[in-house]
């Protein structure tokens, strides 16, 4: 077992028992909130300096923090949900489909997805489908790009490698957006007729893996609303399954069932 999982869930389960979000316990610490979900993650150890401001936000000593570790050892290798991979190795022409919109649109339209009044450029390198979506991710806060997300996991569910999917996600810092596309995917379950269980399967599969690690940081689809009357708004329409990712924007099911091919 990797003491680092061990002792990642250990301070996940403290911080919850002591009603903390991710932030607050990196206020507490010191510490970035992106170290805060690395440690959780089982991504990144800590040192002894560290472990000692954990112990102290906790009110216990370091060895009887410590003393805890073995109880999820236990349980890890009893075969609950390990967290994915630290490192994720990407394709030559990934950088450029991450970091430019018209790039992403190329490798998307390559797996069918293609934006009325877009003109997409040729794709000048060929990228997988598990990381398309991932740069896709990076502009999925844009309604249009969202919604396309659902229904391309749904179809091509089956030739995916949804390791390397939840693993990439978590080295970019995109969990929570992936966790969305993936919650929204699961929504469609009354809509995508004749779908495989195998698929459904995957999704919940992921989307668990996703959840352990989800970042304390709201994203907007759409235009993040001026007023804080309308931002209230907005929180009303935001349904239950966009809300847990920390999603905002209304977003309806049907939109995302336009780009199913099953």
């Amino acid at each position: 077992m990797n003491n680092n999982l061990a002792f990642g869930r250990l301070l996940r389960d403290k911080r919850k028992q002591w009603n903390l979000s991710q932030a607050g316990l990196a206020h507490k610490t010191g510490w970035p909130q992106t170290t805060v979900s690395r440690v959780e993650q089982g991504t990144r150890s800590v040192t002894l300096p560290e472990l000692l401001q954990v112990a102290c936000v906790f009110g216990v000593s370091a060895s009887d923090l410590l003393a805890e570790l073995p109880v999820y050892e236990t349980a890890s290798s009893a075969g609950a949900v390990r967290e994915p991979a630290a490192s994720y190795s990407f394709n030559p022409g990934f950088a450029a489909a991450y970091a430019d919109e018209s790039a992403m649109l190329s490798q998307l339209a390559r797996y069918g997805v293609r934006f009325l009044g877009v003109k997409v450029r040729p794709a000048l390198a060929a990228l997988p489908l598990e990381e398309t979506i991932l740069a896709a991710l990076r502009y999925a806060t844009e309604p249009r790009i969202f919604e396309a997300l659902p229904g391309l996991l749904i179809s091509n569910s089956g030739r995916m490698d949804w390791g390397k999917l939840v693993s990439g996600a978590y080295s970019l810092q995109l969990q929570n957006r992936l966790g969305m596309a993936v919650a929204a995917a699961m929504q469609l379950k009354g809509l995508a007729k004749g779908t495989a269980p195998a698929v459904w399967s995957a999704l919940k599969s992921a989307h668990e893996a996703l959840a352990g690690g989800k970042l304390d940081r709201e994203e907007v689809l759409g235009v993040r609303p001026k007023t804080p009357e309308a931002l209230a708004l907005l929180h009303s329409r935001t349904p239950a399954w966009l809300a847990f990712w920390h999603g905002l924007g209304s977003a309806d099911p049907r939109a995302f069932a336009r780009y199913l091919k099953v």
